[in-house]
């Protein structure tokens, strides 16, 4: 365990996973930016990426506490979290074939099985729209910038960390998987 931490591949890896994390501030840098981050990419990468499956699941939600503990200061959302261990289980089912097209699916479904998630429980949680098939249509229209944003997003990020490390692991062999 601790050989697989001290790889060169674990290390790179987990600052690829830290620097997309703080995409996070995004939105407090640039407005009407919300969503277009690279969080929903990073646990794609990290799904397909980590070989040990608990590190795959596990660096890319410690990196959402971290920036949401000193990016953005909001606290935890478990809804949030869920859609995005979704995310992570979208790129493990990639490992060891991500290219261009299972990127992008994945990328898609996750996105879209995160927006389902997410807005339908914060339709369900919160009074701002009725609590019946219109409010959830409504809850669900409302959200459509937000879905916008985040598949540009998961996209353009994951295009740049995959793409970024496959030409990072031609310079430098001692990344790719033993």
């Amino acid at each position: 365990m601790i050989e697989k931490i001290k790889s060169p591949r674990f290390v790179v890896l987990s600052l690829l996973v830290l620097l997309a994390a703080c995409t996070r501030a995004l939105p407090l840098l640039i407005p009407h930016s919300w969503n277009f981050t690279a969080i929903g990419a990073l646990a794609i990468f990290a799904g397909a990426q980590f070989k040990d499956s608990r590190f795959a699941f596990a660096m890319p939600l410690a990196a959402m506490v971290l920036a949401d503990l000193f990016i953005i200061g909001e606290g935890f959302d478990l809804l949030v979290y869920i859609g995005f261990v979704f995310m992570v289980a979208c790129g493990v089912c990639i490992r060891g074939r991500a290219d261009l097209f299972r990127v992008g699916l994945a990328s898609v479904v996750g996105t879209l099985v995160f927006y389902l998630i997410t807005n339908f429980a914060y339709f369900y949680t919160q009074d701002i729209h009725p609590h019946n098939w219109a409010g959830v249509v409504e809850s669900y229209v409302v959200a459509l910038p937000f879905l916008r944003n985040m598949l540009i997003g998961d996209l353009f990020y994951g295009v740049l960390l995959f793409g970024g490390f496959h030409f990072i692991e031609k310079h430098y062999p001692i990344l790719s998987i033993s």
